[in-house]
C-alpha cells in the first residue's frame, strides 16, 4: 500500500523535484487570520506534532458534525470522524496482545460532551475533556497507517497537558473561523473512490503507484489540506493538495466537480494559502498525472486495500440494535 505522501517520497528520490518544486508554494496567495496568538509555538506542548496535528483536524470535524439527536445518527456521526482510529483500534485487539482496545476506544466516545439543539440535531461541545478522548484515540491511527506492529500502547495513556489542551483549542478555534468564511464544509475525511465499485476493480482517483491517501476538507470550490505546522508550506505540500486534486477529479464522485481550487490552511500559524487550479501549468498537471500518479499506466498488480471511507458495519456498528459489536465479550 502506497499513500500519495508516500509517493511523493519515492518520486523525490527517485526523479526529484525542479528548484522550487513542481508547484512551488510562491505561486500562492497567501491570507493571514486576524487574531492575535501568532504562531502556537509546539515546543511548549508535551504531544508530538503529529498528534497534535491530528487532533486538531479531527476537533475540526466533530465540531462541525450536526447528527440527527438520536442514538444511531449520533454514533455514525462519530464513526465518521474516527473511522481511523477505531478501525486501528479493531485491529489492535484482533492482532496484538492488547485486547482491550477496541473497547476502550467505544468507551471513550461514550464520554464526548453534547448538547441537543432546537432543530433536533447534536452538537459535540469541544472541551478539555473533547482533547483528551482524541488524545487517546488518535494514538490507534498507526495500526491501520503504518501497521500494528508500530502501536505503543504507552501513547494511548499519555495525556495532553494544560498547555496542549489550550493550543489545540486555540487552533481549533481558528478553524471554526477559517470555516465561517471559507466555509461551509461540503465533505470532510473524503477519499478518492466509491465503495461500492471497489471491488469490481474501479479504483477511482487510485492507481498502482498510489493505493492509498484520503484528504481533510471541501468546500463549494476548494480542496483544503491541514496542515498543522510551525513552518510555512512546502513542496511537497503543494503537490500534495495538487494530487488529491487530479484524484478527486479523475475518481468522478460528484463531490469534486465544482471544484476550481486548491487550498492550504494551517491553524498553527494562522495562515491560509490559496490557487486556482487554472493558473497551474499544463505541463506540470501532466507531469502530476502521469509520473507521480501514474494515470497512464493503469497495469494490474496487488490488489490495493480499501481506502479510508468508513461505513458503520466496517467498524462493527450494529444500525439495528445501536450498539457496537465489538469489545471483549460485552
Amino acid at each position: 500500500m502506497t499513500s500519495v505522501t508516500q509517493r511523493i517520497a519515492q518520486y523525490n528520490k527517485q526523479v526529484g523535484q525542479p528548484r522550487g518544486g513542481l508547484l512551488p508554494p510562491k505561486l500562492f496567495s497567501l491570507e493571514l487570520r486576524g487574531d492575535d496568538l501568532g504562531v502556537v509555538d509546539h515546543k511548549q506542548e508535551n504531544l508530538h506534532a503529529s498528534v497534535v496535528g491530528t487532533m486538531v483536524d479531527v476537533l475540526t470535524r466533530l465540531a462541525h458534525v450536526r447528527p440527527p439527536a438520536d442514538e444511531v445518527a449520533h454514533a455514525e456521526a462519530l464513526i465518521d470522524v474516527f473511522g481511523v482510529s477505531l478501525a486501528g483500534a479493531m485491529r489492535i485487539s484482533e492482532l496484538t496482545e492488547y485486547t482491550s482496545a477496541q473497547s476502550d476506544a467505544r468507551d471513550a466516545l461514550r464520554h464526548l460532551n453534547f448538547i441537543e439543539l432546537s432543530d433536533g440535531t447534536v452538537q459535540f461541545v469541544i472541551d478539555d475533556t473533547a482533547v483528551m478522548i482524541a488524545c487517546q484515540l488518535v494514538s490507534y491511527d498507526v495500526a491501520l497507517r503504518a501497521g500494528v506492529g508500530l502501536y505503543d500502547p504507552a501513547n494511548s495513556r499519555l495525556l495532553p497537558d494544560l498547555t496542549t489542551t489550550t493550543h489545540v483549542l486555540q487552533m481549533v478555534e481558528r478553524a471554526r473561523s477559517f470555516f465561517e468564511t471559507h466555509g461551509p464544509i461540503t465533505r470532510d475525511g473524503f477519499v478518492f473512490a466509491d465503495r461500492d465499485k471497489w471491488d469490481t476493480g474501479d479504483l477511482g482517483g487510485y492507481t498502482d503507484l498510489v493505493t492509498s491517501g484520503d484528504g481533510d476538507f471541501l468546500t463549494t470550490d476548494t480542496l483544503w489540506d491541514f496542515k498543522v505546522s510551525a513552518s510555512k508550506p512546502t513542496k511537497d505540500h503543494t503537490l500534495q493538495v495538487l494530487m488529491y486534486f487530479l484524484m478527486g477529479k479523475q475518481s468522478g464522485l460528484p463531490e469534486f466537480e465544482s471544484l476550481t481550487h486548491i487550498g492550504l490552511f494551517n491553524p498553527r500559524r494562522g495562515e491560509v494559502y490559496r490557487m486556482a487550479v487554472a493558473n497551474i501549468s499544463a505541463v506540470v498537471i501532466e507531469t502530476v498525472r502521469r509520473d507521480v500518479i501514474g494515470y497512464e499506466d493503469r497495469t494490474s498488480g496487488d490488489e490495493p486495500l480499501t481506502p479510508y471511507d468508513f461505513d458503520p458495519e466496517a467498524v462493527g456498528f450494529d444500525r439495528a440494535s445501536g450498539e457496537f459489536l465489538w469489545g471483549n465479550g460485552d
